[in-house]
């Protein structure tokens, strides 16, 4: 008896187990025969009791008893979104939600992705309370090119798109739709080309110049060293008048090896955000020989504190090679403002945390 009970529920495992395994097994596995059989010559044995005990609790839901017949069902069960789109307002095309804006982090946030993402444009929704119940589409049509304008300051490793042009209109009564549309200096295709290649050369960079184990202030050096011993100024062009856009890029300070000081800007705010430094570019003027000239630098959280980096001005010119000067490395606010000028409410520690 014990022998046959055994052969039995042996022979029904197997079955089971082809059934479950195999992938050209048919959608429903029946198991009809063997169950039965095991009904009938057994249906006092504990083993058939506990064996389909254990195929109720693991396959519950796609166990059907058919006229004494246990049917298990394998097919793929699919989750169906029971949520309805989201149709416009003609009945038409199913739209997404535009994103809605209520502060100028929201709207900082959203332009700096969409640059980051080489997007030709970007829509959203102003919000009434963006800018106080007295808003006008002027003030925000205002409001969206200085933040737009301040994100390609803070952020000149995404300048790319040198011009762009804002639209505005009435939505929904109380609130405001608002498109930009970025003009970028070269067609997108090649855009993308030279960041994901200024991308891949950045983080070669930082992965054989940095560790975990340095603080912040020796990444920030390490850095500093790398653009400064890799770079030259392009002087001559600068002089001349004929600075090519690269030049105004990470792309030609990391790959070409040349730039001007929004290139070394941008270059080291690259580098420094894959190190995990925090750091944004800032835009004024520095003072030379008793003349102020536009000038661009960087500002870093450095364990914690904020300090001023000027690489540019740190690079010896004409180029000396691997000589690194220190003058403007890790400066506090009051040592630099000796030579540079800026608007300091425009580039405030708070754009640290715009992200």
């Amino acid at each position: 008896m014990r022998e046959n009970i055994f052969w039995l529920i042996l022979t029904a495992v197997i079955v089971f187990v082809i059934f479950f395994n195999s992938s050209t097994s048919p959608l429903i596995a029946a198991f009809e025969e063997k169950v039965s059989l095991i009904e009938q010559r057994m249906s006092d044995s504990k083993l058939v009791a506990n064996f389909l005990s254990y195929l109720e609790s693991n396959f519950k839901d796609r166990i059907v008893w058919d006229n004494g017949r246990l049917i298990i069902d394998f097919r793929v069960k699919k989750e169906v979104d029971e949520k309805p789109s989201l149709k416009d307002s003609l009945g038409g095309e199913y739209v997404n939600p535009l994103p809605e804006v209520t502060s100028e982090k929201d709207m900082y946030v959203l332009i700096k992705n969409s640059l980051e993402n080489t997007a030709s444009d970007v829509s959203f929704v102003v919000s009434p309370s963006f800018c106080g119940s007295n808003c006008s589409i002027d003030d925000v049509l205002g409001k969206t090119s200085e933040i737009a304008k301040l994100i390609l300051s803070h952020h000149p490793e995404l300048a790319y798109a040198d011009k762009w042009s804002i639209s505005a209109s009435t939505y929904k009564s109380s609130s405001y739709k608002i498109t930009i549309t970025f003009n970028y200096f070269y067609p997108l295709d090649k855009v993308k080309e030279m960041k994901a290649e200024t991308e891949a050369k950045a983080r070669e960079i930082i992965s054989k110049i940095t560790s975990l184990k340095m603080t912040d202030l020796q990444k920030a050096k390490a850095i500093h060293d790398y653009i400064v011993k890799h770079t030259k100024y392009d002087y001559k062009n600068y002089i001349s008048g004929t600075i090519p856009f690269e030049s105004f890029t990470a792309y030609g300070v990391l790959i070409k090896g040349a730039g001007v000081c929004q290139g070394y800007t941008a270059a080291f705010n690259l580098l420094g955000q894959l190190a995990g430094l925090d750091s944004i570019g800032v835009s004024g003027t520095g003072i030379r020989n008793g003349k102020e000239v536009p000038h661009a630098w960087n500002m870093v959280r450095i364990d914690g504190k904020v300090r001023y980096i000027d690489v540019t001005w740190d690079d010896p010119v004409p180029d000396r090679g691997d000589k690194v000067m220190y003058t403007y490395f890790n400066l506090t606010e009051k040592q630099i403002e000796k030579d540079h000028k800026w608007n300091k409410e425009d580039f405030s520690e708070k754009y640290f945390d715009y992200k």
